[in-house]
């Protein structure tokens, strides 16, 4: 089991001819993830919040994102399934989205991180010497800590695409990690605090996320099927990303 917070901070407002314009608070400030991991599939649904609305805008700027709530079950070869609660651009009698392509899957390695869930990118955080770390749920803890760039996240495969390697290595050299990984005495994540830099962000893009996950309930049974042939619309590309 997991639960995974993220926290965007998309820096000061703008001002233009001396006022200020907080306009720059994104599509969401904030999301929540809960779900089952197993070892080669997951079942995570994400509610998204904007706890970042100033005041003066509140009754301007809505603050119910229950539309964008999300459900993605992603299984090892099969690609990802997604069902979201305003139906985005499912037809009528399906539920669920399915796409999958070589391109669309090597751009989600290169920015796994940011799941913190494949076993690539948890072996990754553990890489560096570890350190004492606190109780969790009553268990005791190790604590892996680093930085690096987001780069060094990306998971290569095979056949990818070298021109597509570069162009988001490129992008992603200039994104900053830090990290600490707390690990169990059976080699097991326990919980996970990250968070992300991007200097060259846009004015509508997050400067800062910060990514804490928690895992629960190892070694209990977990089953993780694909929805129903008949409730899926197969798009025939991958999935758009998600939000952020």
């Amino acid at each position: 089991m997991i639960t995974r917070l993220v926290r965007l901070d998309y820096g000061a407002p703008s001002a233009e001819d001396g006022f200020v314009v907080p306009v720059d608070i994104g599509e969401y400030s904030e999301s929540r993830t809960t779900g089952v991991l197993g070892a080669t599939a997951s079942d995570l649904t994400a509610t998204y919040y904007r706890t970042n609305v100033p005041d003066g805008l509140k009754g301007v700027v809505p603050t119910d994102l229950s539309f964008m709530t999300t459900r993605t079950i992603s299984i090892a070869g099969s690609g990802a399934y997604r069902w979201r609660a305003d139906r985005q651009d499912v037809p009528a009698g399906k539920s669920w989205l399915h796409g999958r392509s070589s391109e669309c899957e090597q751009s989600s390695r290169a920015i796994g991180v940011r799941d913190l869930v494949s076993p690539e990118v948890l072996r990754k955080l553990a890489a560096p010497a570890p350190s004492s770390g606190e109780a969790i749920d009553g268990v005791a803890t190790v604590v892996h800590a680093g930085s690096s760039s987001l780069a060094e996240f990306a998971i290569a495969a095979p056949n990818d695409d070298p021109a597509i390697a570069d162009q988001l290595r490129e992008r992603n050299n200039l994104a900053q990690v830090s990290w600490q990984l707390w690990v169990g005495p059976d080699r097991l994540p326990r919980r996970v605090h990250l968070t992300e830099t991007y200097p060259t962000a846009e004015d509508d893009q997050p400067k800062t996320a910060v990514i804490e996950v928690d895992f629960t309930d190892w070694g209990a049974n977990v089953v993780i099927d694909p929805p129903p042939s008949v409730q899926v619309h197969e798009i025939g590309t991958c999935l758009g990303a998600e939000p952020y």
